[in-house]
């Protein structure tokens, strides 16, 4: 499993509500189309109120995305797809500062609710 992290600024001058709102109501949708549903397993919004009074480098993102893929070759299917450059990728470019924030890539998942971690066999 590929777990691809995204976290998110708005574009210059967008409110954090109208970010918000386009994220969910605008680009959310988007994900449900044939040509992203046959790549993607799982896509989860999670929208932040950006601190100022906690010092770490997530300081100031309104929000961060979780994509998770079978794979990373299916990650980079869906995003060759004609459906992710003509319809996804644009539609980002309209409210997020991408210059601005931060993507980052995992391979596995680790569920823990107290208690000592679980053990993995590789």
């Amino acid at each position: 499993m590929l777990i691809t992290l995204g976290f998110y600024k708005r574009k210059p001058g967008l409110s954090h509500e109208e970010f918000c709102r386009i994220w969910s109501e605008v680009y959310g949708p988007l994900y449900n189309h044939p040509e992203v549903t046959r790549y993607l397993r799982r896509y989860v919004q999670h929208r932040l109120v950006p601190q100022t009074d906690f010092p770490t480098q997530f300081v100031g993102y309104d929000g961060f995305s979780e994509s998770w893929f079978d794979s990373a070759e299916d990650r980079k299917a869906l995003h060759a797809t004609d459906y992710a450059k003509t319809h996804l990728k644009p539609m980002m470019a309209e409210f997020l500062d991408l210059e601005n924030s931060n993507f980052a890539a995992y391979d596995s998942q680790v569920y823990q609710v107290g208690g000592a971690p679980p053990l993995f066999a590789r």
